[in-house]
């Protein structure tokens, strides 16, 4: 009785598991209602419930096709299987229809629709989304619970690495229509971990207060604006390769870094750093070798090393000598060229052979030049800035010159050139410039104060890049206590297709000095109108002629001193004057405005010619010179000499032209144009020769992680102006010394500076704060 039992209880089981169908739900997949190992010849397949995913790529992945013979029970795990690993499906069902379909039906895993990120405020969301995004987990990927755990892994990664170990990420998945998901993360950010203590051990040869002061991580500060002070990982990998560099500059060949332990307080707000060094001992230079076939004299390329033998062995020098080789080779069309350098270590002897290893290459030729970025600008004002040619060997000191050309332009904001090689040759490449275009043209209207000139009403349009040709126009009003001017301007650029520019200018002037405290009174109503061209000489130099007209109408005031007076009643109250400007520049900027390397070298003549109703003629010199001590550090300097005379039956300048000093475009510190020489009712009147100088240091504000549009200096200007040459004494000058700012705003540039002067004298006429709009000075 117990064996028959057994038997029917045996047959139930079997008859129930063929009934039911080939189905797949995880993780219990079944089969279809033909028996295991029963067979057919597949004649179709059919794919039902895909939504997203392509039926061609469901096929794809099938291990069957059709005309296969498919054995039930083995095949359909084989399918279950194969579908399964790619993780696009959560449930497949697998059966057989009709005489010879096999139909496979899916329900696709859900899509990311959204990724939203709140509370992120120290790091940006499309930072977060790229390392996202590196990590597999974008819109459209598959979601699937596990995804949730890769989500808060590499946040927190992202996080640590910048010293916010007290985050907290909180991740919620929310279903949208067709199948999709929207992940909603909110972080809680917390504060950044401060480094408390950072001890160097193993050093022997520098004290460990020189290294720390190499280091751009730092103990904690009382700046507020600092963050020399929070830990981050990606900065202390710097610091480590930054302690390298310096040993290994100094002879220290096999300095290495045995560990470093970074160790965290319990509430995660302190850091500790412990970084173990081993020095090692001092190496001299051996030999230098030079080995390779190429077509420019070896001598030559021996002239460029810049280490020679006994020397203390300083990696940086060979790495520039290595880099002054290959741009030599550059400059003949050998892009590719290869300058290795292969080190000949004797522990023993402390001593180092080098080898400079050449292999020139190919020469290279720029196949095709083009521009992308620009959605204004046409293309010929581009093309013409370029000085590496198509067609032309291919010359890095070309490319890196015509990225400066480029990037001068006052509407381009900035420019970067790739120089990838052409698929299947290995002597070609293109140029492929990215432009990025800034506000070309602005219009403003406003009423302000400025220190210089009171209260003021201006109304401004410019356009750097009208109709996207390159030219500029320039219409101004400004009014003040002391001046009212309307003034325009018309410049191009490239008048000729040599590269002359014609600029063509007009203005009416009228001055009213009597509510300045500081200068002499008078009244002068000038109309002028001017035409100039600059013919270019060489890469760097332009020659500038010009001519203009003026007359000017003088009127006095009740407080008028005797010495113009007695010129208006002598010379008359109305003057003509037909002008000669000469010019020659020599300007190796790599900016025109906020220039951080390069100089910029002026030369001036300005003469009223004969037939003018006074004569005279002005020299001039400046100079402005630029070097960049770091990425956000620049030093700079600027000199200006100017110096006028009569001629004919005149001595001197007329006193309506003569030079100023003093205030926010000159010497700061000091009323405008109080400093010099005096007239009879004890205010400055002017003079024949002037001096001016500055010297700065210039960043960027410490709030501000990019140099952009705003600017920091510490400055000291000195300089005066005298009645002429004869009278020049640097006993009188003047100084200053103090911090300026300038921003390059959406209504023009705005200068503030707060000055002490210094070797100033009792009547000079003090003003320590300025500002102005509208001009850099």
């Amino acid at each position: 009785m117990s064996r028959f039992l057994l038997s029917s209880l045996s047959l139930l089981i079997l008859l129930a598991l063929a009934s039911i169908n080939v189905r797949a739900q995880e993780p219990a997949p079944r089969t279809s209602s033909q028996s295991a190992g029963e067979s057919f010849v597949v004649a179709d397949i059919v794919i039902e419930g895909n939504e997203r995913i392509d039926l061609g790529t469901i096929l794809n992945y099938l291990p069957i096709r059709n005309r296969d013979r498919f054995v039930v029970g083995d095949d359909s795990a084989r399918v279950l299987r194969a579908l399964y690993e790619t993780g696009l499906f959560s449930d497949i069902v697998v059966k057989r229809r009709g005489g010879n379909t096999l139909v496979v039906r899916v329900v696709e895993r859900p899509a990311i629709g959204s990724i939203n990120i709140d509370g992120n405020r120290k790091i940006d969301t499309e930072e977060l989304t790229k390392s996202l995004r590196q990590a597999d987990i974008a819109l459209g990927r598959v979601y699937n619970r596990s995804i949730l755990e890769t989500v808060e892994r590499e946040l927190r990664r992202v996080y640590f690495s910048s010293g916010n170990y007290g985050s907290e990420i909180d991740i919620e998945v929310e279903e949208l229509e067709r199948n999709r998901v929207a992940l909603d993360i909110t972080i809680t950010e917390g504060a950044v971990a401060r480094i408390e203590h950072i001890n160097i051990v193993g050093n022997e040869s520098y004290d460990e207060e020189t290294l720390l002061d190499l280091l751009q991580s730092s103990e904690k500060k009382l700046n507020p604006f600092s963050s020399a002070d929070e830990y981050s990982q990606v900065k202390l990998a710097a610091d480590i390769e930054t302690l390298r560099s310096f040993y290994q500059d100094r002879g220290f060949i096999r300095f290495d870094v045995d560990s470093t332990q970074v160790s965290i307080s319990p509430d995660k707000r302190d850091i500790f750093i412990v970084i173990n060094i081993r020095e090692g001992e001092r190496y001299t230079l051996r030999d230098i070798k030079l080995e390779g076939e190429v077509d420019i004299p070896m001598e030559e390329l021996r002239s460029l090393i810049q280490v020679q033998e006994g020397d203390i062995f300083a990696r940086k020098d060979i790495v520039s000598s290595s880099n002054a080789i290959n741009d030599r080779l550059g400059q003949d069309g050998y892009a590719f060229a290869d300058v290795s350098v292969l080190p000949d270590i004797n522990d023993e002897s402390r001593d180092v052979g080098l080898t400079f290893v050449i292999v020139p290459g190919k020469r290279v030729y720029v196949r095709r030049i083009t521009f992308t970025g620009q959605y204004k600008t046409r293309d010929e004002v581009l093309r013409r800035e370029m000085r590496q040619l198509e067609g032309s060997r291919f010359s890095p000191a070309l490319v890196n010159r015509s990225r400066i050309r480029l990037q001068r332009l006052a509407f381009m904001q900035s420019v970067s050139i790739r120089t990838p090689r052409v698929p299947g040759t290995d002597d070609q490449v293109d140029l492929e410039i990215t432009v990025q275009e800034g506000q070309s043209g602005s219009f403003s209207a406003g009423l302000g104060y400025g220190s210089d000139g009171g209260a003021t009403v201006n109304l401004a349009f410019q356009q750097d890049n009208l109709f996207g040709t390159g030219e500029s126009l320039q219409f101004s009003f400004d009014n003040s206590d002391t001046t009212r001017q309307l003034s325009l301007t018309f410049q191009d650029p490239y008048f000729t297709d040599d590269g002359i520019s014609r600029t063509v200018g007009a203005f009416i002037r009228e001055t009213d000095t009597s509510n300045q405290s500081s200068t002499s009174r008078f009244l002068a109503s000038t109309r002028g109108a001017s035409v100039r061209f600059g013919v270019p000489i060489s890469e760097f130099s332009t020659f500038r002629i010009g001519v203009g007209y003026e007359r000017t109408e003088l009127g006095t005031t009740g407080e008028t001193p005797d010495e113009i007076l007695d010129f208006i009643e002598e010379e008359g109250d109305t003057f003509n004057t037909y002008n000669l400007n000469l010019g020659f520049t020599y300007d190796t900027r790599n900016r025109t405005v906020f220039a951080t390397d390069g100089s910029v070298q002026r030369f001036s003549l300005e003469a009223s010619v004969p037939g003018s109703d006074y004569t005279y003629y002005k020299l001039g010199y400046g100079l402005e010179f630029y070097q960049a001590i770091t990425d956000r550090y620049t030093f700079s300097t600027t000199l200006r000499v100017d110096s006028g005379y009569g001629y004919d039956e005149y001595d001197t300048l007329p006193f309506f032209d003569r030079y100023f000093a003093g205030g926010v475009r000159t010497l700061r510190g000091y009323d405008t144009g109080s400093l010099g020489p005096r007239d009879s009712r004890d205010n400055a009147s002017g003079g024949d020769f002037r001096t001016l100088g500055t010297v700065e240091v210039i960043f960027p504000p410490p709030f501000v992680e990019e140099p952009g549009a705003t600017r920091l200096s510490l400055f000291t200007d000195f300089g005066n102006v005298f009645t002429d040459r004869d009278a020049f004494d640097v006993d009188e000058f003047r100084g200053s010394y103090g911090v300026a700012f300038v921003w390059l705003s959406p209504v023009g540039p705005l200068t503030f500076s707060l000055a002490n002067p210094y070797n100033d004298q009792e009547q000079d006429e003090k003003q320590r704060f300025q500002f102005t709009i509208g001009s850099i000075f």
